[in-house]
């Protein structure tokens, strides 16, 4: 008995020293050294609440990009040193966890829950604080999954505060683009002989778009038809993300806590996930088409969270003075994750584009 304790404990002492000693060689590798460059994370006053930001780059003179993460709950900050460094040469790029979400959860559980026009006042205020702080007349606004949905409704209402917006896998309609991804997934089943699966697919379908709440019971539904999905669509996630999220500089207890708290992400962000999956309550199609700003739009060509035709169809439909769509092959939901190098040479092409 003795023995295997002293094993188990050697085994989780010598996983602990991995962790942490990959921890330590990524915070040196991508630690900012340059004289103007900016490196610093911390809380602001948005909303009547303390709000986390994370802000790196190599000038602080350089034009921000606000990032604005998805889920809703799913923030960005701790993995951003893995993709984003190519971009921090020519840009300064803000992370910020959203009302309800990761370290700005913990910092106060009792806060007011997020709601949308809750996240857009919070989003106005964060774009109105970094404009002061950092003496900037705009910013690009960069939204990714359900940040996309924010995104373009804010750029949409301020072109005086963003001088661009950029959409990485656009949130369209949910109910929508799971049954345009569940009749691909049906589609696949059916090529590899596995039409035993249909009948599950088509039932759970049913299920989560005739939502009339979202609980426990809904949660399990959902995530066992994205799972029985994924069987036949190409990885949406890639096999990468555990990795830097466990490796990363940033990786703090309430990060940890945050990755395993998928009831207290659902039951902080209700309202937002009943507004996406009841009725679809939400759609971009209920928001202006045309934009005074120009419009970049990325999406990997295997993504079927948030379909690739969808996001094609939306891009068609939509004026600007300038846009651009971006196609990065071979990627799933996570195009600056799957290929983070191309992805950071397009979108700096691209934003170089603008007038």
């Amino acid at each position: 008995m003795k023995t295997i304790f002293l094993f188990c404990a050697g085994v989780f002492l010598l996983i602990l020293a991995i962790l942490l000693g990959g921890k330590s060689f990524n915070r040196m590798k991508y630690k900012i050294r340059t004289k103007n460059g900016i490196q610093k994370s911390g809380y602001m006053r948005i909303g009547g609440i303390d709000q986390y930001y994370q802000i790196r780059g190599e000038n602080i003179e350089n034009p921000i990009i606000l990032v604005i993460h998805g889920g809703p709950g799913n923030n960005m900050s701790d993995f951003s040193y893995c993709w984003q460094t190519d971009l921090e040469k020519e840009y300064t790029i803000v992370h910020w966890d959203q009302r309800g979400c990761g370290n700005t959860y913990y910092r106060d559980t009792q806060a007011e829950r997020p709601s949308l026009e809750l996240l857009l006042a919070d989003l106005d205020e964060v774009v109105n604080y970094l404009r002061v702080d950092y003496h900037k007349e705009k910013l690009i606004i960069m939204g990714h999954s359900w940040g996309t949905f924010l995104g373009a409704i804010y750029a949409g209402k301020h072109p005086e505060k963003v001088s661009a917006y950029i959409s990485v896998s656009q949130v369209l309609d949910f109910n929508q683009s799971e049954r345009i991804s569940a009749q691909e997934a049906v589609r696949l089943a059916k090529i590899a002989g596995k039409e035993q699966d249909i009948p599950k697919i088509n039932d759970l379908l049913e299920q989560i778009t005739t939502y009339q709440k979202i609980g426990k019971a809904e949660v399990k539904s959902l995530l066992e038809f994205r799972q029985l999905k994924e069987k036949y669509l190409p990885k949406q996630y890639g096999n990468k993300m555990i990795l830097y999220r466990l490796f990363s500089p940033y990786m703090n207890l309430n990060e940890i806590r945050w990755m395993f708290s998928i009831n207290k992400m659902l039951e902080s962000n209700n309202k937002i996930y009943e507004m996406l999956m009841i009725d679809g309550r939400l759609s971009m199609y209920d928001y202006p088409l045309h934009y005074d700003i120009p419009v970049i739009m990325i999406i990997g060509n295997q993504d079927w969270t948030t379909p690739y035709s969808m996001a094609l169809d939306y891009y068609q439909a939509i004026s600007a003075p300038q846009k651009e769509f971006i196609t990065i092959e071979g990627s799933g939901h996570l195009p600056f994750i799957d290929h983070s190098k191309e992805f950071s040479k397009v979108l700096e092409k691209a934003l170089n584009k603008i007038d």
